[in-house]
């Protein structure tokens, strides 16, 4: 196992692999008892506990990666009376899985996304002839708007039955990935984003006023700056709205949804430009993350923006 300061803050990444059966899965529990707080997988009848992890710190947010035996997990009321957390975890894997939680039980797709309370008792289902392979957002309860925490009960049907829980699903699959091949960078602003996405999803309603609309789609907007193909007609083809409902939508505002792209990659761009991990990357690397197709405008919109050139600011 190593420590280190990454840009992201601390990194733990261990595996259990080469230690003795016993000592393997108690090795596990210990080292990712930061991330996922009073939780621990069932231990194995019998045999090695061949597991894998990563555990990231985002400011207040913290991701854990874990690749495991096909065991369930459980916290009962033992283990809340033990060590208590407040702490929520938005919950991704490429494979199915179930939770059962609020007195219901979620099959959970692959691919799909879904939120853990870990203030109340649960328990992780995995098939056991498969290995778990689960990211796990965790987000302090204080984080989320007032909406999303009193919704927690009914908030995984809501994901489950609506398009901007297959949104969350895509935007967590897209954390995972960046994090799993080291492009970190940006791992920040997509796990905020996920947050905020979250938020969005809580407050979505058809007859709730224009503001909340626009963030849920600000929210899908921001998880996908890097894609240059993203305009109005993509956020109106995730939403099925027109381009004109979401223009709109941004109009009431005071905004047109294109100023509001442009500003929110340049913000990206210069945060990309200022973080010490890419002091190597090129400026050109720096507008094509952020979005931009070209360089020359990227430039432009930069120095328009913020008064200098990419550059100066690095």
């Amino acid at each position: 196992m190593s420590i280190g300061e990454a840009p992201l803050g601390p990194v733990v990444r261990g595996t259990t692999r080469g230690l003795l059966p016993g000592p393997d899965y108690e090795h596990f529990c210990e080292s990712i008892a930061d991330v996922y707080v009073g939780v621990r997988p069932e231990r194995p009848a019998g045999g090695a506990f061949a597991a894998d992890f990563a555990l990231y710190a985002l400011d207040d947010l913290a991701v854990g990666i874990i690749a495991t035996p096909g065991v369930s997990a459980h916290r009962d009321r033992g283990s809340l009376a033990r060590v208590a957390d407040d702490g929520l975890f938005v919950n991704y894997s490429p494979r199915s899985w179930a939770l059962r939680q609020h007195r219901r039980e979620h099959r959970v797709a692959g691919g799909s996304a879904v939120v853990l309370d870990n203030a109340r008792p649960f328990s992780v289902v995995v098939d056991p002839r498969r290995r778990l392979d689960l990211l796990s957002l965790r987000v302090p309860r204080g984080m989320l708007a007032p909406k999303t925490v009193s919704l927690l009960p009914d908030l995984d049907d809501r994901l489950a039955a609506s398009r901007s829980g297959a949104l969350l699903g895509a935007q967590m699959g897209l954390l995972s990935r960046a994090l799993r091949s080291g492009v970190t960078a940006a791992a920040r602003s997509m796990a905020s984003a996920a947050v905020e996405l979250l938020d969005a999803i809580a407050a979505d309603d058809p007859d709730a006023p224009p503001p909340a609309r626009v963030d849920s789609y600000r929210a899908y907007a921001r998880s996908r700056l890097g894609d240059p193909a993203l305009d109005v007609g993509a956020v109106a083809r995730a939403f099925a709205r027109t381009p004109r409902t979401i223009q709109s939508a941004f109009a009431g505002e005071g905004q047109t949804f294109s100023a509001w792209l442009r500003d929110e990659r340049l913000d990206r761009a210069r945060e990309l430009l200022s973080a010490p991990s890419n002091a190597a990357r090129s400026v050109a690397w720096v507008a094509r993350t952020s979005g931009f197709r070209d360089v020359g405008t990227f430039h432009r919109a930069y120095r328009a923006r913020f008064g200098s050139t990419p550059g100066a600011d690095r």
